[in-house]
């Protein structure tokens, strides 16, 4: 019962069980000193208080390290993101450094004592981007134009090998030589287009095209 009731505590108030379990192993250490002496020889010091960690930094910390946890968030979690509709993250960007340390104290005073420089590095520290940064062009329409055009390349020459190699008969034979010029004969002989068509461009007192 009392392995629930801590399950339920860890899923529900991290920092307590935390603290729960510090006191458990003192008063377990404390009642059986002297087997754990016999049995092993590296005594812990159980006097040391239980460290102070924060919910969302235990919960999240293998993603996000030592950074600092500066506000709620876009979903409330301590993620970062580089967006216009939502400017502020909940985290830095990168984990304090002893010399981004010392720049938080001096940030605190007068801005003016701050050069360009420090006020630069100040930002990096706090932001990947700037907006100028992630709301310029990415391109990204030139690469989907390229590899749709390619696309099509491929896809025209693949066709038009299957044609020449598996798709091969010949052609019908209303396309010869011989039955394309029985068919302009024909035509001539019908008087097609008198005005502005095939008839209009023969002599037919000379049987020879006109010049």
């Amino acid at each position: 019962m009392s392995g629930f009731l801590l399950r339920q505590v860890k899923l529900s108030q991290p920092q307590l069980a935390s603290l729960l379990q510090h006191q458990c192993r003192a008063e377990a250490s404390t009642s059986s000193s002297a087997t754990v002496v016999q049995n092993n020889p590296v005594v812990l010091d159980n006097r040391k208080p239980a460290p102070q960690i924060d919910a969302d930094r235990m919960r999240m910390h293998p993603r996000i390290g030592n950074r600092e946890i500066v506000g709620y968030g876009l979903k409330g979690k301590p993620e970062y993101f580089d967006l216009v509709m939502f400017p502020c993250p909940s985290i830095r960007w990168e984990a304090d450094s002893p010399a981004i340390a010392e720049l938080r104290k001096k940030e605190k005073g007068d801005w003016k004592q701050l050069s360009t420089a420090e006020k630069k590095q100040l930002y990096r520290s706090s932001f990947r981007q700037t907006f100028e940064e992630f709301t310029a062009p990415t391109g990204i329409w030139k690469w989907a134009i390229g590899w749709t055009l390619l696309s099509i390349a491929g896809a025209t020459l693949a066709y038009d090998g299957w044609r020449r190699i598996c798709y091969r008969f010949e052609g019908p034979d209303s396309m010869k030589d011989a039955k394309l010029k029985k068919q302009l004969e024909y035509h001539i002989a019908a008087r097609q287009g008198p005005m502005t068509g095939l008839a209009s461009k023969w002599d037919y007192e000379t049987g020879t095209w006109k010049k």
